[in-house]
């Protein structure tokens, strides 16, 4: 089953600086009705949008019903004010006290189109990519961005990267790249996959790749991917 999730922004999105075009798509795994990814983006104000994407462990109700707690958490603590890093510490302290030992991956970013700046933090999470004109490269992640739930005591880095007057920036779990059991693989099906979808700006940008990758292999875990494109308004 795919479900494409709605959104508090319209697909189209100006701030007079850049216009942004927001898509996603998600799939839980087999024939589940619902799962542990998420993507997330919504607006903090004109200029600023907030980003998220995540995997909780396992699969199913009980996998669905920690993501929707946390998800809930992360869009709280960004709508307080947090930054990235903070939001995942206070992810971190709700995921450690759950019960089960529930491990969690998580991006939190936050996208500023006037200074045209991307801050995030990831908690182990798959890095994301981002494409220009002439070149694509995988965000760099720190070694100590640990996923979350494993330790009571959580830090990860925080992150800025520059965007450009057209850039695609792409989140996505590790039910896409990982689909084939092979993730030298997968992530050059994301980068072909994202750059075709680069170039062909009026397709539907998450679901385009999210297809283009699994084509005829869906693999057995759930997946999701978020896109971001900017552009000159």
């Amino acid at each position: 089953m795919i479900s494409v999730m709605p959104t508090d922004l319209a697909p189209h999105v100006s701030s007079g600086v850049l216009e942004t075009e927001i898509a996603r798509w998600s799939s839980p795994a087999g024939r589940a009705v619902s799962g542990g990814d998420w993507c997330d983006a919504f607006r903090l104000s004109d200029d600023v949008l907030a980003l998220t994407v995540g995997d909780v462990s396992g699969h199913g109700e009980a996998a669905s019903g920690t993501m929707h707690f946390l998800r809930a958490a992360i869009v709280k603590a960004m709508r307080d004010g947090c930054n990235p890093s903070e939001t995942l510490c206070i992810a971190n302290d709700l995921a450690y006290a759950r019960s089960g030992g529930v491990i969690v991956t998580a991006i939190v970013g936050v996208l500023d189109l006037r200074e045209r700046t991307f801050a995030y933090a990831n908690a182990g999470h798959p890095p994301p990519i981002l494409l220009f004109e002439r070149e694509h490269r995988f965000l760099k992640q720190a070694r100590a961005d640990l996923p979350l739930g494993i330790f009571r005591h959580h830090h990860c880095a925080d992150h800025v990267e520059a965007l450009s007057d057209e850039s695609l920036l792409v989140l996505y779990t590790d039910g896409i790249t990982e689909h084939a059991r092979d993730l030298l693989l997968g992530e050059l099906e994301l980068a072909q996959s994202a750059r075709h979808a680069y170039d062909a700006p009026e397709n539907e940008t998450a679901r385009n790749i999210a297809e283009r990758v699994l084509r005829e292999l869906r693999g057995d875990d759930d997946a999701a991917v978020l896109t971001v494109r900017t552009r000159l308004s």
